[in-house]
C-alpha cells in the first residue's frame, strides 16, 4: 500500500532522525538497505578479503550509476573531499568499464558543503565522459516515501504513526518561541504584510511541504494569542525581526527553499535529534512566521503560477 499525505510528512521526519544516528558502516547499510528494497538492478557490495569492495558501495546495472557511501560521525570538509577523490579514482582504476555516473551518498542534514560541490564540479570537468549526482538526505526522504508502508517500517525499524494528526500544543510551542525570543536584534518595529494566497507556488515549495505549511498554519491562531498575552509587547516584532534576518543569512547561501526551510527548522531545534511533537511545533512556528511574511517572499504583483509556466 503506498503511503498517504500524513504518512509521507511522517516518514520525512523518520528518515532525517534516523539518518542523524548513523555513521560509518551502518550509514553504508541502510543505505543499501533501502536501494535494495527501491530498486530490483541494484546491487549491494560487501567486502570480500583483500578485495574490500572494489571501490563501491554499490552498483545500479541498468542505469551504470555507481554509490559511493560517507558518513562521518564528525563532519570535515578536509575528510569529505579526500574521501570523494579516493572513491572516484578507486572506481575509474578497478571498474571503469561498469558505470557511467558516479553518485556521492552523505550523511550531512544540512545539504552538501560548498566546497565539496565544488570538488563535484571540478570532478566533472576533468571526467567530461562521466556523470555526476549528489545523494544527501532529501534524496533518502524522496526514495523512502516511495516505498510501501511495511517496507518503510521493517527499513526504519517503526511503525508509521496511524491517523497522525497535525495540531501542537502551547506547551510544545512556548519553549521554542521562548528559545526564538532569546536571539533579539535592536532594529525599528517593521509592519507586517499579509502572504498572497500565490506565496507557496511562488516560492516553488514541492507538493508535500506546502500541504505540511497549510496544515500547520491552522495552529498559528494559538501562537498569535500566546504573543497578545506576553507582558513584553515588543516580543513578537523582535523575534520576528531575528528570525527575518536568519532567513536572509541562509538565503545568501542557498536559493533552495527546501533547503531553506530545513535551515530556518535548526534554527529553531538546534542540530540535536528532536521529537515529533517538537517537530509539528517547529512546522507551526515556521508557518506563523511564513503567513507574517517575515520569511520567504510574496510574488509581485500581477504573478500567477499560470503565467510563470508559460
Amino acid at each position: 500500500m503506498t503511503l498517504d499525505f500524513h504518512s509521507r510528512i511522517a516518514v520525512r521526519h523518520m528518515v532525517k532522525m534516523k539518518l542523524s544516528e548513523l555513521h560509518g558502516p551502518s550509514f553504508e547499510e541502510f543505505f543499501q538497505d533501502l536501494m535494495c528494497l527501491r530498486y530490483k538492478d541494484f546491487a549491494d557490495v560487501r567486502t570480500a578479503g583483500s578485495l574490500g569492495d572494489l571501490s563501491s558501495d554499490g552498483l545500479s546495472l541498468v542505469n551504470r550509476k555507481l554509490y559511493a557511501c560517507y558518513g562521518p560521525e564528525v563532519f570535515s570538509a578536509y575528510k569529505v573531499i579526500k574521501k570523494l577523490k579516493d572513491d572516484l579514482a578507486g572506481a575509474l582504476s578497478k571498474r571503469a568499464k561498469e558505470f557511467d555516473v558516479f553518485v556521492f551518498v552523505h550523511s550531512e542534514l544540512r545539504g552538501m558543503h560548498p566546497i565539496v560541490t565544488s570538488e563535484l564540479s571540478a570532478a566533472r570537468s576533468r571526467h567530461p565522459h562521466l556523470a555526476f549526482e549528489n545523494f544527501g538526505m532529501r534524496r533518502f526522504r524522496d526514495e523512502a516515501c516511495q516505498l510501501r508502508r511495511d517496507q518503510v517500517e521493517d527499513l526504519l525499524g517503526h511503525e508509521i504513526p496511524v491517523n497522525m494528526v497535525f495540531s501542537v500544543s502551547l506547551d510544545e510551542v512556548i519553549p521554542l518561541l521562548e528559545h526564538l525570543s532569546r536571539e533579539r536584534p535592536h532594529s525599528p518595529q517593521q509592519s507586517i504584510v499579509q502572504p498572497s494566497a500565490d506565496k507557496l507556488d511562488f516560492n516553488e515549495f514541492c507538493a508535500d511541504t506546502k500541504d505540511e505549511l497549510r496544515k500547520a498554519m491552522v495552529q498559528t491562531r494559538e501562537i498569535d494569542q500566546y504573543y497578545q498575552l506576553r507582558d513584553d509587547i515588543t516580543e513578537r516584532d523582535e523575534v520576528a525581526l531575528a528570525f527575518h534576518a536568519e532567513y536572509m543569512s541562509i538565503r545568501e547561501k542557498t536559493a533552495d527553499p527546501e533547503q531553506i526551510l530545513h535551515n530556518l527548522e535548526q534554527y529553531i531545534l538546534g542540530n540535536a535529534s528532536a521529537s515529533y511533537p517538537k517537530r509539528r511545533a517547529a512546522s507551526a512556528i515556521l508557518a506563523y512566521f511564513f503567513e507574517s511574511c517575515d520569511i520567504f517572499e510574496n510574488p509581485p504583483a500581477g504573478w500567477s503560477i499560470s503565467g510563470a509556466r508559460r
